[in-house]
């Protein structure tokens, strides 16, 4: 209480001027000095214990602010533990791989544009990653593009689109469960708040790609043949295999608790594992802690798709919410 009372007298334009060289600081060694954020935001908490102490408050009330802070985003820590896991066997059991394999399939030649659309939109939802989205279907998309002579412009567009959208949209990304926890919300509350506006944006988008962007003249799927055999060489793409995606969805649909729902998940994603393969205890918790790992020349190319979870994955973004809260505080 002493050090809220010690705030509250603190004159606002000095308040203004730590606030300013705070996140001025904060961008300048993000940005021109490429620091990790985890560095930008420790610096910032050492320059504000700083102050505070000399500003007469007290490190243990200082502390505590932080502590208190600290427990409105233990709901995200939590959360990113089971993500982490969910993504690891939503891998392993070949959910993902049959849903790229199946969505790989649905490209039209004719609408070129919208097929990068909606695919991205696809695998940025099933991985909940918009940047690996791009660097991988992304790159393939555009590839195919310099041989079909459209736009690359478009193309880009199109597949950053449906990217960003897929990840804010996906239960599986960082970003979208840091949102809902801040915000005290449950998480597929979230998503199907964000609803009201991402999905009238989606159809607008789409519509526009089906009906106003040119067509393209496209006849060699080469690239996407690659992508559909090399998942398939996987062993892992079954149409079982979408079983746990089907129980996700349903439970989101009846407002299960996010974490309670991405448990059920895990234990029939493993349950669907052994339908398939027969990975021993050992394995299964180096896939869960270290995310599932594809290995193997052939795979080269969805590697960084099918390569992806684990508790390991997740501790970037729990430290960062960690030290972002614990800078409110």
């Amino acid at each position: 209480m002493f050090a809220f009372k010690s705030l509250l007298d603190m004159p606002r334009g000095e308040a203004l001027a730590v606030v300013v060289a705070l996140i001025a600081a904060m961008g300048y060694t993000i940005i021109s000095l490429e620091w990790l954020p985890h560095m930008s935001i420790i610096a910032a908490i050492v320059v504000l214990i700083l102050y505070g102490l000399a500003r007469g408050l007290k490190y243990n009330d200082m502390q505590q602010g932080m502590i208190g802070a600290l427990n409105q985003g233990m709901g995200a820590i939590y959360l990113f533990f089971f993500i982490g896991l969910m993504v690891s066997a939503l891998m392993m059991s070949g959910a993902i791989p049959t849903l790229m394999y199946y969505g790989f399939g649905l490209i039209s030649p004719t609408y070129f544009y919208f097929s990068a659309f909606a695919l991205c939109s696809v695998i940025g939802v099933s991985i909940g990653s918009s940047l690996t989205t791009c660097a991988t279907v992304g790159v393939a998309f555009m590839g195919m593009a310099a041989a079909f002579q459209a736009d690359m412009a478009m193309t880009a567009g199109a597949i950053v689109s449906g990217a960003f959208f897929g990840d804010k949209m996906s239960p599986l990304s960082d970003t979208t469960g840091i949102s809902a926890s801040i915000v005290g919300i449950d998480l597929f509350e979230h998503i199907k708040n964000m609803m009201y506006t991402t999905i009238p944006a989606w159809l607008i988008s789409a519509a526009l790609m089906l009906w106003l962007l040119p067509n393209v003249a496209a006849y060699d799927m080469g690239s996407v043949e690659s992508f559909r055999s090399q998942l398939e060489a996987t062993g892992l793409v079954h149409g079982y295999s979408l079983i746990p995606f089907a129980l996700l969805v349903v439970l989101a649909l009846m407002r299960v608790n996010a974490v309670v729902a991405m448990l059920f998940t895990v234990m029939v994603a493993v349950a669907v594992t052994y339908l398939h393969s027969t990975p021993d205890l050992r394995q299964l918790g180096a896939w869960f802690y270290g995310g599932y790992k594809l290995e193997g020349e052939a795979f080269k190319d969805i590697a960084k798709l099918i390569s992806r979870g684990g508790l390991e994955s997740m501790f970037f973004t729990q430290t960062i919410v960690i030290l972002g809260m614990s800078l409110g505080g």
